[in-house]
């Protein structure tokens, strides 16, 4: 089903002066680092406002050869510099705050993901070389897109050892870096963050996913009929069409919500079907027994598609179902892509409670929807087919303001 689409204002006014920008990520190979898209997305529309953009990928693990060094400027006009992973990390650094000097930014970005810098995500040995890095500008900006493992409620100890090593090498690292702005995906890390003394404020994800014209649907309609009729237009109503984008977790449970689900056709008579698009991951399992515990329901494996596919499909369904937990699902980009589509999200999970006394802000975004309250309830009455979501476009007008903001206090503290 079409959803009116509708996005966020951005939060600062005016046109600020231009700015140069260094993003320093982990991997920068288009469509297989989902850091590394959200940084070239930014990194474009920041562009696209007149700015002068530099990405760094500090331990490209997509390049084999350690000579095999890649610098060059992307179909945006961004500058890129991807140094492979098997390269000495002194090398990596020395190069990488050359390259940050010869560009001299006015900020260097630091998209925070301690796996990606590490395959335990330890940072202890990149911090022994970071204050070199630290030197080659004077701003810094962090973003934190995942923490420290093992914090929630039921977190094997092994994981919560290593969890309290990771916790101490990213204190370390902000140390280190000194930023004048910390932000994250969400409310969650965010309160997290400040228990080992980090401020941070909440930055809205956006998607990676273009919305595309409304047109070119019959595919899809020819998929939610029975085989070899396509549902016409006008009986689309009939149909309750739901699905993930993305992954589905090997602990994923559809209940309580196909239960709800199947009270809500109950009454209304309409015909269910379920949709994946994308790599299933490591809920496959899962996804093959639906079928056989669901034969009400129809289920439909997509795979993988293009971007303006992907697009097409998610105007096309009545609602996203996300296999994120609820108190992360600031940090999914799947979940973030059908919110910029108009499109209501199920969550259909909310186990992950972290340990200790640490409140949480709600999450404000009215097209989420947590699945194990009164869904029944909220289908009849009907779902809400959209609410503000920022864009690519309102993130990097707003990043300029803050980092404007920032400067500025900074210098009123001096």
């Amino acid at each position: 089903m079409k959803h009116a689409i509708r996005f966020a204002s951005g939060l600062g006014s005016g046109d600020p002066p231009s700015v140069k920008i260094a993003f320093i990520n982990s991997s920068a190979e288009p469509g297989k680092d989902g850091v590394g898209d959200y940084t070239y997305s930014l990194a474009a529309a920041l562009r696209e406002l007149g700015h002068s953009v530099l990405v760094i990928a500090l331990r490209d693990r997509w390049l084999a050869d350690p000579a095999h060094v890649i610098t060059h400027d992307n179909a945006g006009g961004v500058s890129v510099e991807r140094l492979p992973a098997c390269l000495p990390l002194p090398e990596r650094i020395d190069r990488a705050a050359a390259r940050l000097k010869e560009f001299r930014p006015d900020w260097a970005s630091f998209q925070m993901v301690c796996y990606g810098y590490h395959p335990k995500g330890l940072l202890f040995g990149l911090n022994r070389h970071l204050p070199r890095l630290a030197a080659a500008c004077e701003n810094w900006h962090v973003t934190f897109h995942e923490l420290w493992i093992g914090f929630h409620k039921g977190a094997l100890w092994k994981h919560r050892l290593v969890g309290a090593l990771q916790r101490r090498s990213i204190k370390r690292a902000v140390r280190i870096l000194r930023p004048k702005l910390v932000q994250t995906s969400t409310p969650l890390f965010r309160a997290l963050l400040g228990t080992i003394g980090i401020e941070a404020s909440v930055l809205p994800l956006p998607g990676n996913i273009a919305v595309e014209p409304e047109t070119g649907f019959e595919w899809f309609l020819e998929i939610l009929g029975e085989p070899g009729k396509a549902v016409v237009p006008e009986e689309r109503k009939r149909h309750l069409a739901g699905g993930f984008f993305g992954a589905i977790y090997p602990n994923w449970n559809p209940e309580p919500f196909f239960s709800s689900l199947r009270a809500v056709v109950a009454k209304t008579g309409q015909k269910v079907s379920i949709f994946s698009a994308g790599r299933i991951g490591g809920g496959e399992e899962i996804w093959k027994q639906l079928p056989a515990v669901y034969p009400d329901f129809r289920f439909h494996k997509l795979g993988e598609l293009s971007f303006g596919r992907v697009s097409q499909y998610l105007q096309n369904l009545d609602f996203g179902m996300a296999a994120t937990s609820w108190l992360l699902i600031g940090k999914s980009g799947a979940t973030a892509a059908m919110l910029d589509h108009g499109l209501p999200v199920m969550v259909t999970r909310n186990d992950y409670v972290p340990r200790g006394n640490i409140e949480v802000e709600s999450l404000p975004d009215r097209l989420l929807i947590r699945a194990d309250r009164d869904v029944s309830g909220r289908f009849l009455a009907g779902l809400p087919t959209w609410a503000p979501h920022p864009s690519v476009a309102d993130l990097a007008s707003n990043l300029v303001h803050w980092m404007e903001g920032a400067a500025s206090a900074s210098t009123g503290r001096a």
